[in-house]
């Protein structure tokens, strides 16, 4: 597992609480410093997640909320803690019936954070990546191990091995998937991703490197770790293009100023 460590960029959005908003079902402890979780590390000051997380009718952003990086236990200190000052939603964001369109958005942080041995950026995927059932995927996250089971103890990451999900299968479970979308799961109970608002990223391995392939979106709504529906995903390669118009634009208006 030492390879993992390449993925080191451990965070958090969590309310002022201390309130996870996502679950693993069927995982088990990952090692310390191997996951990144409610959200992924582009850049020094730029985090990648769902904007079902970051959306202002459901939370109050930023005011009770902030990001906790380098976080392996959640009853343990992080590296780093910030606070947001910009968060960027898809213009086309919306909730419709029950799927999440264009469930993507970037926060950007208060202060720059150094990368470390437990704090590196996320890879993306390039336009001649493919992932199918045959990729070796994975998904991490701290919150309920089943439906309404709270994770227990010190609270520490739970990592899960989760193979990609044809579309044309996924489709018949939830009929509004897009495009736009991926699905990643075990077709069998106990082996899954909560279905909640969450921005945990799913990666893959893809010519020697880990890259995020999707950020978990939305599931069934009678629960998690149900037998034959797997987690439905934002596909990240199809939103290279906001991601990167974001993040350029930012920097030029900084530059301005």
């Amino acid at each position: 597992m030492g390879f993992w460590v390449l993925l080191s960029v451990i965070l958090l959005v969590q309310d002022a609480a201390g309130e996870a908003r996502s679950s693993i079902a069927g995982g088990k402890d990952a090692q310390k410093g191997s996951w990144p979780c409610g959200g992924s590390l582009l850049t020094e000051e730029w985090v990648l997640t769902a904007a079902h997380c970051v959306d202002p009718n459901d939370n109050p952003i930023p005011d009770r909320s902030f990001i906790r990086l380098g976080t392996h236990s959640l009853n343990e200190p992080s590296v780093f803690y910030r606070s947001i000052s910009r968060i960027v939603s898809h213009p086309q964001y919306q909730k419709q019936c029950l799927a999440l369109l264009h469930d993507i958005a970037l926060v950007k942080m208060s202060k720059k954070v150094s990368f470390s041995s437990l704090v590196k950026p996320m890879s993306l995927p390039k336009p001649s990546d493919t992932f199918d059932s045959r990729s070796k995927c994975f998904v991490a996250g701290w919150g309920d191990v089943g439906t309404n089971v709270e994770l227990s103890g010190n609270r520490t990451l739970q990592e899960l091995k989760l193979p990609i999900v044809k579309q044309s299968t996924c489709k018949k479970k939830f009929p509004e998937l897009t495009d736009n979308m991926l699905c990643a799961g075990s077709m069998k109970k106990g082996k899954d991703s909560y279905q909640g608002d969450s921005g945990w990223p799913l990666v893959c391995r893809s010519s020697g490197e880990i890259v995020q392939v999707g950020i978990m979106s939305f599931g069934n709504t009678n629960g998690c770790d149900l037998k034959g529906f797997p987690g439905v995903y934002t596909s990240v390669k199809c939103y290279m293009d906001f991601i990167s118009e974001t993040i350029t634009s930012d920097r030029q208006a900084s530059a301005e100023a």
